[in-house]
């Protein structure tokens, strides 16, 4: 790896993961937290996420259309600025009305001018042989970052003794993370000027024709199964969102503990994607992709079956789902190049898949809330983690004919 190469893949790295820690990240580790700051409701936040997911759908499909025309290191920029503008606003802890406003700004700030140029630009990256090596440095990268978010926001909550945990000492030290990301996503929107750009328009002819790349794109047949993959291996990874909220409500962690629990989740993930890196990097991503939706799908009957092993009560099943959820995670976009989907239609491809696959940033929320908020207690959990597995089990289903579809196509080119 050259170093033009290697400072392309730290700024996707830093940019990847830190324009998503103000909607995200944050609320992922310091779930129980923002909830007592804020004095509002999982439903409340699932809303957000809705308000958030309808915003994105639309922004996928038509930022995916934007990242074929324009340059990608421009594009990610300006998103990384318009974001964090968003993040300073956290710090006058807003009314509810307004944070529904500030997660439909961060839908259109987040998604329309950054993730299919993240995406692209990453494929790029990786060119012809080096997709796995490209994605999974990515998603073990991400995973660096939101740990070093999450540990800085365990020491300032470190700081407050359990009897002070009232909502003015948890406002001020959140305030604290708030502004040091905002701060950062800023920096970095500064910074990504200076990449040195992708190629993407030295190499490439890009079909200004948009509509026809898309009826185009809507002919493979694997990119249908392929929306599939990527909407259940999307619900895996929010599902994990609730992780830190599940062991507050029902193992009893306070904040701190639950934002310990949340900074080792994103520890683990890197570690995951290296291993995904050392294995699959030589083999076939398709099918890969059965062996991560199976390890998830094991995960997710164990939090079913509530398993009581000493010691594992929580952590078997949730290393083991976190096992199979960045396993996809690193591969279901490597599989592009092995569908033998054109480089000039990247952009695109993506903008249709991001709006089917991750889709659950629409329903989850609102799903997740109503059953901690309504339900509550284990059995609430319960429900959740049944949902969780049929999805693994179609994302399953799904990656096997995936597979087959590859080895059919190949056997026809090869005859």
């Amino acid at each position: 790896m050259n170093n033009k190469k290697a400072i392309q893949i730290i700024f996707l790295i830093l940019a990847a993961e830190i324009i998503y820690a103000l909607p995200f990240v944050l609320l992922r580790i310091f779930r129980p937290t923002f909830l007592n700051a804020f004095e509002i409701t999982n439903k409340d936040i699932g809303i957000c996420y809705t308000l958030y997911g309808v915003t994105a759908m639309i922004s996928y499909f038509f930022g995916g259309l934007l990242s074929d025309k324009f340059q990608l290191k421009y594009l990610m920029s300006i998103a990384l600025f318009l974001t964090s503008l968003g993040g300073f606003t956290w710090v006058y802890y807003p009314s509810l009305s307004t944070l529904y406003l500030l997660y439909i700004y961060w839908g259109f700030t987040t998604i329309f001018l950054f993730w299919s140029p993240l995406v692209k630009a990453t494929r790029l990256w990786g060119g012809k042989s080096d997709q796995v090596l490209g994605f999974g440095l990515l998603e073990g990268g991400r995973g660096i970052v939101a740990a070093l978010i999450g540990t800085i926001g365990v020491v300032i909550l470190s700081s407050i003794t359990e009897e002070s945990y009232s909502k003015l000492f948890l406002q001020d030290a959140m305030n604290k993370v708030y502004l040091i990301t905002s701060s950062l996503v800023m920096l970095v929107a500064f910074l990504m000027l200076l990449l040195p750009s992708f190629g993407e328009h030295a190499k490439i002819k890009t079909n200004n024709k948009h509509q026809y790349n898309i009826e185009k794109a809507l002919r493979y047949p694997v990119i249908w199964i392929l929306m599939i993959i990527v909407l259940t291996s999307y619900i895996g990874f929010r599902i994990a969102d609730i992780f830190t909220q599940y062991a507050s409500d029902v193992y009893g962690y306070n904040s701190r503990e639950s934002a310990e629990l949340g900074t080792f989740i994103s520890y683990i993930r890197p570690v995951i994607c290296v291993l995904v890196i050392f294995f699959a990097k030589n083999a076939n991503p398709s099918k890969w992709l059965i062996i991560g939706f199976s390890i998830m799908a094991l995960g997710s009957l164990f939090f079913v079956l509530n398993i009581n092993i000493p010691h594992f009560t929580l952590m078997l099943p949730l290393v083991s789902s976190l096992i199979g959820v960045y396993t996809l995670r690193v591969l279901y976009f490597t599989v592009l190049e092995e569908a033998k989907i054109p480089i000039t239609m990247t952009g695109t491809v993506v903008g249709i898949l991001s709006v089917v696959g991750f889709s659950p940033d629409v329903f989850l929320g609102p799903i997740e809330g109503y059953y901690l908020d309504e339900v509550g207690g284990t059995l609430a959990y319960q429900y959740l983690f049944i949902f969780f597995l049929v999805s693994s089990l179609i994302g399953l289903f799904a990656s096997i004919l995936f597979n087959n579809s590859l080895k059919s196509k190949n056997k026809l080119l090869s005859t």
